[in-house]
This record gives C-alpha cells, structure tokens and sequence, in this order.
C-alpha cells in the first residue's frame, strides 16, 4: 500500500524542528489549539501538490518559525537567514518500477544512511545574490523576494508533479464551499445511480422540454430575421441538478450536511485509486447522529488509503482507535500506537469518555464521580488562593470508566496525572497506591490512609460533621439506608444524594475542612 511513512519538518510556521512517522492506514493528528496540525496536513500539500509553487514571495514571512526569525535578527547574517525544508519519506508498493525508481536516493538529511524514498522541498535564500544583498541582510532584512523554491526527489532530481507517487484529495470542513461540493455531490450521484441509456434519455428529454417551453413563451422576434433561443451548451442536465430529501433540498440542509457531503466526496474518491486522503476536523458542524454516521463511512470506506485528518472529537478519537492518534505537541509527535488494544478498544465502545481533555491538558486531576468533579475547583482555590485555570489544571472525572484506563493512556502520552480516589475501605488498596507511586514520576495516586473513610461523602463527613449535621436537612422518619447498611440519617442522606449534597455545600467550601491526601494531589501537581 503506497503511504507517507514518516516526514520531517524544519521551519515552517510552528515547528522548528519536528519529525512524525505516520501508521500505514489511519493518522488522528491530536494536539492544543495552534499546536500545528493543520500545518501538518499543509507539508503534506506543500511537498506532493507542490501547493505555494507560483505565490507572492511576501507571504513566505508567514510560513517562516519566527523563532528562526528572531535568531537572525539577533544576529543578521547570511547563514543565519530562516529558511524551511521539509521531507518526505515514502513506501511504495513497486519498488522497482521505473516512475517509482526516480524517488529512491539518500536525501541531505540522512546522508550516511540507506537509501530511501521520498521528496524534499527547500526554501532558501538564493545565495546568487548574496554579493549585492549582503549590505541589507547586514542590517536585519529578511530579502524573501530573493528566496527560491525548490522541490527534488531523494534521488536528487527534479520533482516532476506530473510524476506525483501518492494522489491525495484534501477536505477542509473547516471552511464553506458548498457550492463545489453539492455540485460534485449530485453529478457523482445521477453518474453512479442510472444506467448510461437512461441518463443519455433523460438528458435529451430534458433538453427538448427545455426547448419546447421556451417555444411555448412565444417572445417576439427581435427583427432582420434574429430571436432569441435556447444556447444547447448551457442546457446541460448534470449542470442543474440538486438532490432533496423531505422536499428541502441537500443545499439548504446547513453546514452539517455540507461537511458530510465533503467527506463523502473524498471518501468516494478513495475508492477510486487514491492513496491518501485529508480530512481537516470532519466533526464540524455535525450533531452526535451524523457523527456516528460520518464514523462508520470513514471506517468502511479508508481500507485502501492513508487517512490522515485532524480533530477535536472525543468521539473520533476514540472509534476511530486510541492506537492512531500521533500527539502534536510544541517539538515532537508522539505517537499512541503502544496502547494496549484492550484499552483502545475499551474506549472505543465507551459513551462520554474524556480522552481528548486528557491528552489536550498540561496538568490533570482525575476523580471518580460527579461529587469531586463539582468541589474540586473551589477547594483548589481555598487551599492554594488560585483558580484550576490560572494553574492550567484540568479535572476529568472518569464517569464510571475505571482509572487505570486513563492512566495507561496518560503514561504513553507522558502526561502529568493525579488521581483522587477511594480506599473503599480496604488496606490492600491503600498499598497499591504506595507501590504505583514509588514506580511512577508523572502519575500519582492520592487516597486517604484512614480506612474508616471508605469514600469521598463519608471522608468529607468524618472531617465536617458538625457542619453537616447543622446544614443537611433530613426526615425523621427515614433511614437513609446505603446499600442496606444505616450511617446515620445525616451521612446516609449524603451518600444516596452524592450530586445533589456536593452541589448545595459549593457555596460554603470556606467554612469545611479539605481533607489532606487532597491537599497533597494539589501540591504534588504544582511541583
């Protein structure tokens, strides 16, 4: 299968320096927002569709790392002038093909390595003027409109677009053109749905009745022997065609619609030889229905090409494998293919997980439910007088999902992670705990060592007892049984109204004691 094998990136808008390998069938570019994955995708573009070939030398300024720009205006000259290289390794099917031939070599890069396959793009100052430039370079000019662009293969020649290895369609659905895309749509449609004597008879009649109905309008002539009529080469069937669903047609339908429309497209297009396709955040505009639907066509139809797309979806991450999600982070691409398939697989079948808040955070907090996830940021505040956000800390509370899942995720994707958690009572859990930590660096367990307090709710009662005795109303008649055991009605009120209890004391954190082995989470997170 012809794919991208990996691609390195040297000054070119985020990155300074960057290289990613990329799996043989589907790539799900992960990272914060501006981290650089849409320029990822526009390498690509660059280097294969040689995209920026015949443009205003100016708007190099914007592709520059203005990292490398202001190393230069540190100390401006010549050899320090930003310049941006990227390549592009390959693995093609036909290795001794001829066309296929002409991409093997060594590139610049890999000098004392074995030869490869692949396309290099440069863009360099053109050191034929450095002579009559060298004055203005002297003095901190960037001469971008003396800079070249050159695209050659790893054998050293020429890249011949019209030799392109790889044929890849690119679909953003982070910009509108309808227009184009329902066009495509409908035309591909009517092509594929009706046999060639069928569209050639509908074609016909509708030119005939178009004709007729103009004849039926009977508009005087226009004199010295001229009349209007109908132009047969605008009269074309294909050309007008829309498709409607519920007498609205597809165009009407939103932005939703348009962007699984552009998938399809290029999801249809995959079928018919190509070799990688583009997908820039195919989750835009679409609700939870469609997203599934869009899931599934992505799934049946990408077999036979490379997909590499961009996303912000938890629900895309996670269905379309854990396993090929590459983290784009400032300097590096981490790739997530250790993941045990156990855990890949977990996620893909689990509702609601917080995959992407995990890889998308700096420092993170685990909790078990709801009722921590509700207090935590105001305890947070109250012990270290600032807010989760100023600190960069994001709680994820793992909604039922074990967290040892997310921990396996966070120890490959090199996150730092606290978990706050329940002892449920039991000292083996307790030593678990001690035994995970003493083996981890950048993730920590955090319970409390008492093991009278089981569970968060009864933690929190066991510390603030007179304040919940004076502030949780109860009925004098019930027993607030929790698992047909009696804690008192007070705490056995809290225990079978978690969500509702933490949501009522939210108001009051200043006034309750914060239990320590949660001070330690905020501490050791901080460190």
């Amino acid at each position: 299968m012809n794919h991208i094998k990996r691609m390195h990136i040297h000054g070119l808008k985020k990155f300074k320096d960057i290289d990613i390998e990329f799996n043989e069938k589907t790539n799900i570019l992960v990272g914060e927002n501006e981290s650089g994955k849409s320029t990822i995708l526009e390498a690509i573009n660059i280097v294969l569709n040689q995209q920026y070939r015949n443009i205003d030398k100016y708007i190099l300024k914007d592709l520059m790392n203005t990292s490398l720009m202001n190393h230069f205006y540190q100390n401006p000259q010549v050899n320090n002038l930003p310049h941006i290289t990227i390549l592009v390794e390959l693995e093609l099917d036909n290795q001794a093909d001829v066309d296929t031939i002409y991409f093997r070599g060594i590139n610049d890069r890999d000098k004392d390595q074995f030869e490869k396959f692949g396309i290099q793009f440069v863009c360099e100052f053109d050191k034929e003027f450095e002579d009559e430039l060298s004055s203005e370079i002297l003095s901190g000019v960037i001469p971008f409109e003396y800079y070249k662009l050159t695209w050659s293969t790893f054998q050293g020649t020429a890249y011949n677009i019209m030799k392109k290895p790889l044929r890849t369609i690119s679909i953003d659905n982070s910009t509108a053109d309808s227009n184009s895309s329902f066009n495509y749509f409908n035309k591909s449609l009517f092509d594929n749905k009706y046999s060639n004597s069928d569209k050639m008879k509908a074609r016909n009649g509708f030119r005939n009745a178009v004709d007729k109905a103009f004849g039926e309008l009977n508009l005087e002539e226009l004199g010295d022997k001229r009349k209007f009529g109908v132009n047969s080469k605008k009269t074309i069937l294909d050309n007008i065609l829309t498709v409607y669903e519920e007498s609205i047609s597809l165009e009407n339908k939103g932005k939703g619609m348009e962007n699984l429309i552009k998938t399809q497209i290029a999801l249809d297009k995959s079928k018919n030889k190509l070799d990688i396709v583009l997908l820039e955040e195919p989750e835009n505009h679409l609700c939870h229905s469609n997203l599934l639907k869009m899931l599934d066509e992505i799934k049946k139809n990408t077999t036979e090409a490379q997909l590499i797309l961009t996303t912000h979806s938890n629900m895309i991450a996670s269905r379309l494998d854990l396993r090929n999600i590459i983290w784009i982070g400032s300097e590096e691409a981490i790739s997530l293919n250790n993941i045990a398939q156990e855990d890949a697989e977990f996620f893909e079948k689990a509702d609601q997980n917080g995959i992407l808040n995990l890889l998308l955070s700096k420092k993170i907090i685990l909790v078990e439910g709801p009722t921590e996830y509700m207090l935590l940021p105001s305890m947070y505040k109250k012990t270290t007088g600032r807010t989760m956000e100023e600190d960069l800390i994001t709680v994820i509370s793992c909604n039922g999902i074990a967290y040892k899942r997310y921990l396996a995720i966070a120890e490959t994707a090199v996150k730092k992670v606290a978990v706050i958690t329940d002892n449920d009572g039991k000292q083996k859990v307790v030593e678990e705990k001690e035994n995970y930590n003493r083996t981890k660096i950048s993730q920590k367990m955090f319970v409390d060592d008492n093991l009278e307090n089981w569970t968060w709710e009864v933690c929190m009662f066991n510390l603030n007892k007179d304040y919940f005795d004076e502030n949780i109303e109860v009925n004098a008649t019930s027993e607030y049984l929790f698992n047909k055991k009696s804690y008192g009605r007070v705490l056995g009120k809290m225990l079978n109204n978690k969500t509702e209890t933490a949501y009522s004391i939210i108001q009051d954190i200043e006034k309750l004691k914060i239990p320590e082995y949660v001070k330690g989470a905020f501490t050791w997170i901080n460190e």
